[in-house]
């Protein structure tokens, strides 16, 4: 069987990203891989300091119900979601995935991220929170914090979701399987067909 190249879409502030880089690592592990991970900004919308759920609730009638999904699905993947306090802008954390990637880190970074926002509930579009981030995972703060101060990263960022754009990529994740384009938290074992279909495929 031969490898197939696949390519994920996500924001860092999406439920079903996290249950879904669950699913990336099966399939890592699975078929030997390295699946690679690119930005698509979901809120870009979002201010500094995030957005309050109340707001994001009544600007979005159908967040809750997605809201419950999430939860519903993340309990099969065995995986715990809060309640947050505040919906964050995931520019500056998207920046950094890039430079993480870039230095061979990025797994780490995307784990310890999805753990901040979605277990610690803490804010990740706020710089003192991505640098101990950074720190956690033994990555230089001196560095992280040049490449926030500077946005090193954004013209990469913004070149992706370019890209997403005229994939005709509209929500996240979006896995890129071969030539093969499936969306939403779907379950390993769809994932994991079409990966072996795209493999045999000659």
């Amino acid at each position: 069987m031969r490898q197939v190249e696949v390519t994920v879409f996500v924001d860092f502030v999406c439920p079903y990203c996290y249950i879904g880089a669950e699913r990336v690592r099966r399939l890592e592990n699975e078929f030997g891989i390295e699946v690679k991970w690119k930005s698509f900004e979901l809120h870009p919308e979002a201010p500094d300091g995030g957005i309050p759920p109340s707001m994001y609730y009544e600007n979005n009638p159908g967040f809750k119900s997605i809201s419950e999904n999430a939860r519903m699905l993340a309990r099969e993947a065995a995986i715990t979601l809060g309640t947050h306090v505040v919906y964050s802008n995931s520019r500056l954390a998207l920046e950094l995935g890039v430079w993480a990637d870039e230095q061979g880190r990025g797994p780490d970074y995307r784990d310890a991220l999805f753990d901040s926002y979605f277990h610690r509930l803490q804010d990740i579009g706020d710089g003192e929170v991505l640098l101990s981030i950074a720190e956690s995972i033994q990555m230089s703060r001196e560095d992280a914090h040049g490449c926030i101060d500077s946005r090193a990263k954004k013209s990469t960022v913004d070149a992706q979701i370019n890209e997403a754009r005229q994939l005709g990529i509209s929500g996240v994740p979006t896995y890129i399987i071969g030539k093969e384009y499936i969306s939403g938290a779907q379950p390993f074992g769809l994932i994991r067909e079409i990966y072996q279909r795209a493999a045999a495929d000659k």
